[in-house]
């Protein structure tokens, strides 16, 4: 399957690279092999070492094949399929205004090359993860929100603040192995690879997060790794006592709005308060999507939502260990009542905002984010 989603992701290249110099084929062909380059960074390794690196994606693909888990849904969509990281998001793409996006699309490129930069020698099948085409098709990440707090602030972007966001990034994406049903230990002859993925992957981007935050801004490496330190916290609480999973996603989505407010001098509190309501909203949203039965930005069910405690439904319902087949009648009417009325509240929090810039492209993430319950509610 790898092979094949290759051939069809090249030829979808060269057909751009034709259709952009019609009339210059020497043109044509330099934008094939750059685009090329780029989208298959790491594929073209012939080494030895790169053989071995390889066997590890297989074997990940392998033990992972059956997993509903996000981590693995969303790695076997990136390595596999054609439209790799811009088919992960389980929604229509995010629309920002033209004025926005020509600022903050040069700086998503920056994050995404300080990516590259990091996992393409070890994990390099992890690289098609950050080497979508934004221009046809931009997802909520990290680095937007923090790009938004950054360019609020009176100092505006510093050198290095693409290294810190990309360091956000990947911190987001090995918490996201972390969060959600773990594995069920098997008897298997040699490495059991699903659980041992999780925690190398897991380990592996954390771990790299922190060196980039070390070496771009050592003054954050204390909130860094305070902020590790409480994601760490708040989900061994979950996982111990089945409350708490908004808060999770509270600091996930935060932290990267109060750290590029700090960097950039804006008023770090009020784009900590955003970040943390759009964080219960976008868990709350998830909750409806699954219970409408719907794919959700987790790629997750709702049965898997439960049982990973990443749903806000058994705290809303007052249902300690709600589980999918003990659902009330009115759990989805509750639950669309609920994402509605964090909506509103973030959006009372974007209009305290002072820079407009801010208010717009943070609006824009809001709305996306919000959609599904924006909408008449689907079946239930």
């Amino acid at each position: 399957m790898l092979p094949l989603s290759g051939a069809v992701q090249s030829g979808r290249l060269a057909a751009r690279a034709v259709l952009g110099a019609r009339d210059d084929p020497a043109a044509a062909s330099r934008e094939y092999e750059r685009s090329l380059a780029a989208a298959f960074v790491g594929y073209f390794e012939t080494s030895r070492h790169a053989a071995r690196r390889y066997h590890l994606t297989w074997r990940v693909l392998a033990a992972g094949a059956g997993s509903e888990h996000s981590f693995y849904v969303k790695g076997r969509r990136a390595v596999v399929l054609p439209e790799g990281v811009s088919a992960l998001a389980g929604a229509e793409p995010l629309e920002l205004p033209a004025a926005a996006r020509a600022r903050v699309l040069p700086f998503l490129a920056a994050c995404d090359e300080v990516c590259l930069s990091v996992v393409r020698g070890d994990w390099p099948f992890l690289a098609r993860m950050f080497t979508v085409d934004r221009a046809e098709r931009l997802l909520l990440r990290p680095a937007i929100g923090f790009f938004a707090a950054l360019a609020a602030g009176r100092d505006g972007p510093a050198r290095g603040a693409a290294s810190v966001a990309a360091a956000i990034e990947l911190a987001t994406l090995g918490t996201l192995a972390f969060v959600g049903p773990a594995a069920a230990p098997r008897e298997v002859r040699g490495v059991d690879w699903e659980s041992a993925t999780t925690v190398l992957a897991g380990d592996y981007l954390l771990g790299q997060a922190s060196r980039l935050i070390a070496a771009a801004a050592p003054g954050l490496a204390w909130s860094f790794s305070d902020w590790l330190g409480e994601l760490t916290s708040l989900r061994a609480a979950v996982v111990t006592t089945g409350a708490g999973a908004e808060a999770v996603f509270a600091s996930l989505f935060e932290f990267p709005l109060r750290i590029g407010a700090a960097l950039g001098g804006a008023d770090a509190e009020a784009f900590r308060t955003c970040g943390a309501t759009l964080g219960r909203l976008f868990l709350r949203v998830e909750d409806v999507l699954a219970l409408r039965g719907d794919r959700t930005r987790l790629d997750t069910t709702l049965p898997d939502l439960l049982e990973g405690r990443i749903s806000a439904l058994p705290e809303l319902l007052a249902v300690p260990g709600l589980t999918a087949g003990a659902l009330p009648p009115h759990a989805l009417r509750a639950a669309v009542a609920a994402a509605r009325e964090t909506c509103a509240e973030f959006e009372r929090d974007v209009d305290r905002l002072p820079d407009p810039f801010a208010r717009g492209l943070l609006g824009a993430v809001g709305a996306w984010v919000a959609a599904p319950v924006s909408t008449p509610a689907g079946p239930a």
